[in-house]
C-alpha cells in the first residue's frame, strides 16, 4: 500500500520541476493530482489492503521490533526504481502530443489552449496507465505475481476497473473535462505509454527475482 501511494508521487512532482527549470508548458495541473490521489488510485490502493499473506510468511523470521514502514529500500524501490518510469511516461505522453501538435520548444500555452488540454491529459492517462501495472506488482514485494497467482485478489481487478472507467469520464464527459481541464484523447495514443508499463512491469520482477540471488531481504 505504502509503496503504491509513494510511486505516484514521483511523477506528481517531477512535472513541477521540468516546468520550472525548462522553458516548457505545465505538464500537469494540481487539480489532475487530486484527480490521481482521491480518484484512480483510491480503490487499487485500499484493494492492496484485501490482499491475502505472501505464500511464504511463515518460512521467514519474525520482523524485528525495531523495523519502520517505512525503510530505505522501499523509498529506494518507489522513488528511484517504479516512480522515476512513470514519471518519464507522463513527459514523453506530453511532449508526443505537443510536439504533433506544432508547438515549439520555449513557447507557453495558455491553459484553456486545446492543445495544451490534450496533452496534459496525455500525462494524466499515462501515470494512471502506468498505476495499474504498478498495482500487481505492489501486491508482494517480495514474490512474483506469477507465484502468488495472478487473480488471487478480485478486488485488485475492481481498483484497475475504476481506474479505467475513470480514463473514460475524465476524457468524454464535459463536467469532469470542464473541472480537470482535459480533452478528448485518441485511444491509439494510449499505446505510447504502453512500453513504459511493460517495463515497470519487467523491472518489478526482474527486482524480486535477483533480491533473494544477491542475498537481500528487500529492495
Amino acid at each position: 500500500f505504502i509503496s503504491y501511494i509513494l510511486v505516484s508521487n514521483v511523477p506528481e512532482i517531477v512535472p513541477f520541476i521540468v516546468f520550472v527549470l525548462f522553458r516548457v508548458p505545465l505538464p500537469l495541473t494540481v487539480i489532475q493530482i487530486l484527480a490521481i490521489d482521491l480518484g484512480t488510485d483510491m480503490l487499487p490502493a485500499i484493494a492492496l489492503g484485501t490482499e491475502p499473506a505472501e505464500i511464504d510468511v511463515m518460512e521467514r523470521p519474525p520482523r524485528s521490533r525495531k523495523d519502520r514502514l517505512l525503510t530505505v529500500p522501499l523509498i529506494l524501490k518507489s522513488y528511484g526504481l517504479i516512480g522515476p518510469i512513470e514519471a518519464a511516461a507522463g513527459l514523453y505522453g506530453f511532449w508526443w502530443v505537443l510536439k504533433q501538435g506544432g508547438w515549439t520548444w520555449g513557447t507557453q500555452l495558455a491553459f484553456t489552449d486545446p492543445l495544451y488540454l490534450k496533452a496534459t491529459t496525455m500525462c494524466l492517462i499515462a501515470i494512471i496507465v502506468c498505476q495499474i501495472v504498478n498495482v500487481m506488482g505492489c501486491r508482494s514485494l517480495r514474490n512474483s505475481i506469477f507465484k502468488m497467482g495472478f487473480f488471487k485478489n478480485k478486488y485488485v481487478f475492481l481498483g484497475i476497473a475504476s481506474e479505467i472507467i475513470l480514463i473514460l469520464a475524465f476524457t468524454n464527459l464535459p463536467v469532469f473535462k470542464t473541472f480537470l481541464g482535459t480533452a478528448s484523447i485518441e485511444p491509439e495514443l494510449v499505446l505510447l505509454i504502453i512500453p513504459f508499463a511493460l517495463l515497470i512491469f519487467v523491472v518489478d520482477e526482474l527486482r524480486k527475482y535477483l533480491m533473494p540471488k544477491l542475498g537481500m531481504k528487500e529492495l
